[in-house]
């Protein structure tokens, strides 16, 4: 399919405006959620999903080498916001659930996020809210494709 020269122009700064506000809100709910950095509340935001887990699973889920994820959970059980023991299934088994800053920042995190979801969200008729969230995911499997 054939896309005018000035279409590209408009939709890449368009893409170019998203990227920075989404920046910017990750930023400010970063702050905001315990002046975590965005790996951080990404593994705060993971545990308080799932309650308990695996340092092996958060490996998977960041694509990260537990290496590299062994040095951020340390600081963030230092700071008081994981909690790090050995599973009572096996003793090899590392599990991590959130300490009580953990808690905190999870629930301002998910609180964040339903702002943020009612605040695009709540500009747009029922159908437009259909039509971006389609849109969106449209967008996602295109760009990964």
């Amino acid at each position: 399919m054939v896309v005018e020269a000035a279409k590209e122009e408009k939709f890449i700064s368009i893409m170019y405006n998203l990227s920075s506000a989404i920046k910017s809100e990750s930023e400010n709910c970063c702050k905001l959620c315990g002046d975590l950095n965005e790996k951080e509340l990404f593994i705060v935001s993971f545990i308080g999903e799932k309650r308990s887990v695996k340092m092996s699973d958060i490996a998977d889920f960041l694509q990260a080498p537990l290496s590299t994820l062994t040095t951020i959970v340390d600081k963030l059980v230092t700071n008081k916001f994981l909690l790090r023991y050995n599973s009572n299934d096996d003793r090899r088994v590392v599990k991590v659930e959130l300490d009580r800053k953990g808690k905190a920042s999870f629930k301002e995190f998910k609180n964040r996020k339903e702002i943020m979801a009612k605040k695009v969200l709540g500009q747009l008729s029922e159908s437009e809210q259909e039509t971006l969230i389609a849109n969106l995911a449209q967008l996602v499997t295109s760009m990964k494709g």
